[in-house]
């Protein structure tokens, strides 16, 4: 079994004046993160069904993607979390505008 801690020590960073706004930041990211990964591998399918008509597991475990794939997810990616990070940033650039750090 390894030593290597699961969770970091010491207090964890808090951004927003109510601790639970940085849970649900968090939690937010962590589903955005999964959202990428489905919305990857949906790709993927997509991709391998246009080019092969039909799709084994092992296709989508070996499929690499082509520099045209990789700039569209990465442009998806960014325009994901663009949305999701909106209202933070807004209501951060609200603050801001009333003389609050």
């Amino acid at each position: 079994m390894s030593d290597v801690p699961t969770r970091a020590k010491g207090p964890l960073p808090q951004y927003f004046d109510d601790p639970a706004i940085d849970q649900l930041h968090a939690a937010l990211l962590a589903l955005a993160a999964e959202l990428s990964v489905a919305n990857d591998r949906i790709d993927t399918l997509e991709r391998l069904l246009a080019a092969k008509g039909t799709v084994q597991r092992s296709d989508i475990e070996r499929y690499e993607p082509d520099e045209t794939a990789r700039r569209e997810r990465a442009a998806r990616r960014e325009a994901l979390v663009a949305r999701l990070l909106r209202p933070f940033r807004d209501y951060r650039e609200h603050l801001i505008e009333r003389g609050h750090r």
